[in-house]
């Protein structure tokens, strides 16, 4: 009976011991001030969406380590909020290390297009076609899309835009395209025509017949009598003489 007594009372004060243990080192770790926010902010660009001098500035008001003197008293769920508000971050997190330094990671998102919509603003899409909005003084060179665009007919234009960033042939010289609401008109970097795409059917085979026909006429003088290819016909390609060409 003695030696089981004993035996409770080795356990009791090993538990005892280690409870101890944790609550002195766990108290002498929120007991100390925030050291720092490390911001790790990932960009596609050197001057993406994000300004990372501001976000630092406004996670350091958010900690306000003037008043919280204790680590658990930083409102890390206020941090991890507002990072999350920012409309062009794909992923976020927030934590506060043993080392009593708050690391918060940002990924930016990463536009391939932008869309000016017909009520004058203007929206970033990315590869999957997410939405973001725009942002002043943002300048990046990618494809553009405009017209008579509305927040409805961004899915079709994205569809159209991306069949164009998809070809190794558009990519490189088309630089804008138009849609007037029912058709597509291509803005080329290296001819001073139009080029019709038509309706959003069938894209990537009317960019074919476009890259087949321009790399056929390349330097041909032909083309300066052009005001107009049309791509919009099934095995055909319509071409309108510029009028002030004899």
């Amino acid at each position: 009976m003695m030696n089981k007594f004993l035996k409770i009372s080795g356990w009791v004060l090993t538990v005892a011991a280690i409870a101890c243990l944790w609550y002195f080192t766990h108290k002498e770790h929120v007991a100390h001030p925030l050291k720092g926010v490390e911001l790790n902010l990932i960009s596609a660009n050197e001057h993406g969406f994000i300004d990372k001098n501001v976000v630092y500035r406004k996670i350091m008001n958010i900690c306000d380590t003037v008043h919280n003197t204790d680590i658990t008293m930083i409102p890390v769920d206020s941090v991890r909020n507002y990072i999350k508000s920012i409309p062009w971050a794909v992923y976020t997190d927030a934590n506060i290390t043993f080392d009593e330094v708050m690391v918060v990671n940002i990924i930016e998102c990463q536009p391939i297009m932008r869309v000016f919509l017909k009520d004058g603003h203007s929206v970033y899409l990315d590869e999957d076609g997410n939405v973001y909005p725009e942002r002043f003084g943002f300048l990046s060179h990618m494809l553009i899309g405009s017209g008579n665009i509305t927040k409805n007919d961004i899915p079709q234009v994205f569809m159209v835009m991306k069949s164009v960033l998809n070809n190794s042939y558009s990519k490189c010289c088309v630089k804008q395209v138009y849609y007037d609401g029912r058709n597509y008109e291509l803005v080329m970097n290296n001819v001073d025509l139009k080029v019709v795409l038509g309706d959003g059917e069938n894209t990537d085979a009317k960019l074919q017949n476009m890259q087949y026909f321009f790399e056929q006429m390349q330097g041909s003088p032909e083309l300066k009598n052009y005001s107009k290819i049309n791509f919009n016909f099934d095995n055909q390609v319509v071409c309108t003489r510029n009028k002030t060409k004899k």
